[in-house]
C-alpha cells in the first residue's frame, strides 16, 4: 500500500489546468499536498500562472513556463514532466474533481501524520509489513470509507484515552474525603480567582476570568459585542495601557512590585479583518476614539499616544494572537483552539462569535439538526475545551426581540437568539443592552431614594459623567453568590473606556457593600512614554 495516489494526483492537475478557477473554491491545495517533485513543479507553475490571470491553461503553456526556471526544469525534463501533464490533461474529468480531490487530500494527510510520527496503523500498512493480503485489503477500505475527520477522529481518539488516563484518571470518582484538607490549603494559597477583567464590579462578580471556565455573553448588534471582547482580551494579554483615571499611560505591578508578565491571548473572528480588530486594540490601548485614528484626526497629544500603543503590541508580541475562521463549524474552532493552547500555550480564548453558518448545517445536514440544536453543541463544546484544557473560553451571541424592547427588564437566557440552551453549559452568563433615557428617567425617583439614603453615589442622578449607558444582566454565576443582579456601567465603545457604577437587584433594588475582589491591583504611572516615542521617532528616520 502506498501513499500515494497517482490517478488522483493526475486528476487534480488536470482539472486545475482546465479551469484553474477551482483555486477559488478549494483554497487549501498546497505543494505538500503532492508527493512527488515533478507533481509538485506542475503544481506551482499552474498556481503561479492563476496569480498572473489564467483561466485556462494547456501542457505546454506550463511547459514553457517550467522553462524560465532551470533548477525545477531539469528535474521536470527527467522525471517525465510533459508527459505527465498530457496524460492529466487528457483524462481529467471536471465533474469527479471533488471525488480525487478529497482522495489527494487524504493520502497528503496520512503522509503528514506519518511525517509527525502519529500512528496511522488503522488506515495504513508498508507493502514489507504485508503477510496477510486479506488484511491488507480490509485496511485499504477501511481508508478509502473514512473521510478526513474521521482519519483525524481516530488518530485524536487514541491520543485522549493517554491523555485521559494521566491527566483525568481518578478526578471524578472516590470519596469526597480524599484530598479535602488539601484543597483548602490550595484555596488558601491560590484562591479560585482569575486575572481582572474590564470593569470593577464585573470583575468582582465574576472573580475574573477563571481557568476552565466558559463565559456567555448576549447582547443585540451594535450594542458592543465584539468591542468588549476585544477590550477583555487586551486587558489580559497586555501589562501596559492609557489610564482614563490616570491620564497617562501605567503598567501593572505584581504584589512584589515587578511588571506583572503578559498573558497569551487568541481572539477567533468569523466576519472581522484583522486591520478592524488593529484599530479597536490601538484605541484602547491609548484611549483615543477610534474614529479619529480611522479618519487620521487627532485631537493634541493624541498621535502620540496611538503610536505608544503601537509600541506595547509589538513589545509584546506573540501574545495577543488572531484566528480568522469564516465558515466556523464544531471540529475546525475545536482544532484551532487545541493548537494554539497546546503549541503556543495560549490560556485565555475569545470567539467571536456563536451563530450558525452554511459549514455547521453542512455538518449536520445528515441529522437534520435545527438551529438550536448546532448552537447549543457549540456553545457545549467551548465549555468541554475550557474545562479539559484548563482555560478561559468567553463568547457572545445575538439576541432575540425579546432583548430588543427599550424597557429596561431584567433579561436573562430566555432573550438568547437560536435557544437558551445555548446557555446551558457556560459558567457565567450575562446579557448587555444600552440604557435608554426615556427608560432611565422612569428608574430615576427610584434611585434617588436610594441616593438620600447614602447607598447610591448621588453624582450618578446628577452629572452626566456618571450616569450609566450600559446595563448587564448576569442570569448565570456558577460556584459565585451573584446571580439574577445588574450592573449599572458607563462605557465608550470608541476607546474602551470603563466605569463600572453600581450593581442592583434583578427587580432594581441597589446592593450595598460590594466586594472589590481586585482592589490592590497596583498600577504605575509610566511617566517617560512621550520621550520614549520620542527616541524611537528618531531612530527611524
Amino acid at each position: 500500500m502506498t501513499l500515494s495516489d497517482r490517478m488522483a494526483d493526475r486528476q487534480v492537475i488536470g482539472c486545475l489546468m482546465k479551469n484553474p478557477l477551482l483555486f477559488l473554491e478549494y483554497t487549501d491545495i498546497y505543494p505538500t499536498d503532492f508527493d512527488e517533485k515533478v507533481i509538485r513543479i506542475c503544481f506551482v507553475i499552474i498556481k503561479k500562472l492563476y496569480d498572473e490571470g489564467a483561466t485556462v491553461l494547456t501542457p505546454i503553456e506550463i511547459d514553457q513556463e517550467v522553462d524560465k526556471h532551470a533548477n525545477s526544469a531539469e528535474i521536470y525534463k527527467r522525471d517525465g514532466g510533459l508527459e505527465f501533464l498530457k496524460t492529466a490533461y487528457e483524462f481529467a474529468e471536471l465533474s469527479n474533481f471533488d471525488m480525487y480531490y478529497t482522495r489527494f487530500k487524504k493520502y497528503s494527510l496520512l503522509r503528514r501524520l506519518k511525517k509527525e510520527k502519529y500512528d496511522i496503523s488503522e488506515f495504513y500498512i508498508e507493502d514489507k509489513d504485508i503477510t496477510d493480503p486479506l488484511k491488507a485489503i480490509k485496511i485499504q477500505e477501511h481508508f478509502d470509507d473514512s473521510s478526513i475527520e474521521e482519519i483525524l477522529n481516530a488518530v485524536e481518539g487514541r491520543y485522549n484515552i493517554i491523555r485521559s488516563e494521566f491527566l483525568n484518571g481518578g478526578k471524578l470518582k472516590g470519596d469526597p474525603a480524599e484530598g479535602i484538607v488539601e484543597l483548602i490549603n490550595e484555596l488558601q494559597k491560590t484562591p479560585n480567582i482569575g486575572p481582572s477583567l474590564e470593569g470593577k464590579i464585573l470583575s468582582t462578580v465574576c472573580r475574573g476570568a477563571r481557568e476552565g471556565c466558559f463565559y456567555l455573553k448576549s447582547s443585540p448588534t451594535n450594542v458592543g459585542k465584539t468591542r468588549t471582547a476585544v477590550f477583555d482580551a487586551c486587558h489580559l494579554a497586555y501589562p501596559v495601557r492609557w489610564s482614563h483615571d490616570q491620564m497617562n499611560f501605567i503598567r501593572e505591578m505584581d504584589i512584589e512590585g515587578e511588571l506583572r508578565p503578559p498573558r497569551k491571548v487568541l481572539f477567533i473572528v468569523t466576519e472581522m479583518d484583522k486591520e478592524e480588530l488593529q484599530t479597536i486594540m490601538l484605541a484602547y490601548l491609548s484611549g483615543v476614539n477610534e474614529e479619529h485614528i480611522l479618519t487620521g484626526n487627532y485631537e493634541l497629544g493624541e498621535l502620540s499616544r496611538v503610536k505608544y500603543a503601537a509600541q506595547i503590541i509589538k513589545d509584546y508580541q506573540g501574545y495577543f494572537l488572531i484566528e480568522e475562521i469564516s465558515e466556523p463549524n464544531l471540529n475546525n474552532v475545536e482544532a484551532t483552539i487545541k493548537k494554539y493552547v497546546t503549541i503556543d500555550n495560549v490560556k485565555y480564548v475569545f470567539f467571536d462569535y456563536l451563530h450558525t453558518t452554511a459549514s455547521m448545517v453542512n455538518q449536520f445536514a445528515k441529522n437534520n439538526l435545527g438551529e438550536h440544536t448546532i448552537l447549543m453543541m457549540m456553545s457545549n463544546q467551548l465549555k468541554q475545551i475550557a474545562k479539559d484544557y484548563n482555560i478561559f473560553i468567553s463568547s457572545s451571541t445575538q439576541v432575540n426581540v425579546m432583548a430588543m424592547t427599550d424597557d429596561l427588564d431584567f433579561k436573562n437566557e430566555t432573550c438568547i437568539r437560536g435557544s437558551k440552551a445555548v446557555s446551558d453549559k457556560c459558567d457565567v452568563g450575562m446579557v448587555m443592552t444600552k440604557i435608554r433615557d426615556k427608560a432611565w428617567n422612569s428608574l430615576v425617583p427610584q434611585f434617588r431614594v436610594a441616593a438620600r439614603e447614602n447607598i447610591l453615589d448621588a453624582r450618578i442622578l446628577q452629572d452626566s459623567d456618571y450616569k450609566p449607558t450600559h446595563v448587564i444582566d448576569i442570569y448565570k454565576m456558577r460556584r459565585g453568590r451573584y446571580k439574577n443582579v445588574r450592573i449599572w456601567t458607563q462605557l465608550d465603545l470608541g476607546n474602551g473606556r470603563r466605569r463600572d457604577l453600581f450593581m442592583t437587584t434583578a427587580d432594581n433594588q441597589p446592593i450595598e457593600g460590594t466586594l472589590d475582589l481586585f482592589s490592590s491591583a497596583i498600577e504605575q504611572p509610566i511617566n517617560g512614554w512621550k520621550e520614549e516615542i520620542s527616541n524611537a521617532n528618531n531612530i527611524t528616520k
